[in-house]
């Protein structure tokens, strides 16, 4: 998430010097899908975290 927010920030800076390019574009969709896998991920341990702590033994 840090790589591909990094990248983000110079999107500006990088077509202003070079023009329109594939890279800005990637770097966008790079931080959007990054955000994605860990709002997921996120989900993810919470809900294993709460069936961890309410699992009745045997």
């Amino acid at each position: 998430m840090s790589a591909s927010s990094s990248a983000a920030i110079r999107v500006d800076d990088w077509e202003s010097n070079w023009g329109k390019d594939k890279f800005p574009d990637m770097a966008r969709a790079s931080v959007a899908l990054s955000f994605l896998a860990f709002i997921a991920f996120a989900s993810s341990s919470l809900i294993s975290g709460y069936t961890l702590c309410t699992l009745k033994s045997m």
